[in-house]
């Protein structure tokens, strides 16, 4: 029971991740999309946001090549 649970878990934390590294993504897309050659926008991500992202890329490589196993 406590792998079931366990398993659950990770695969929320693996959907959470999708999530927001779309989310940084999308954004990105809008910042690249909506600058102009006058007005060149910058996306700018702060460091707790960047720390998050980091980590969600990490765990979705790592799902990507290991798998959710216990």
């Amino acid at each position: 029971m406590f792998e079931v649970l366990l398993n659950k878990l990770f695969m929320f934390l693996f959907f959470v991740s999708l999530l927001n590294s779309i989310r940084h993504a999308y954004y990105f897309i809008q910042a690249i999309v909506s600058s102009t050659e006058e007005q060149q926008l910058k996306y700018v991500i702060s460091k707790t946001s960047l720390i998050l992202l980091g980590l969600s890329i990490g765990y979705i490589l790592s799902v990507i090549f290991t798998g959710i196993k216990i």
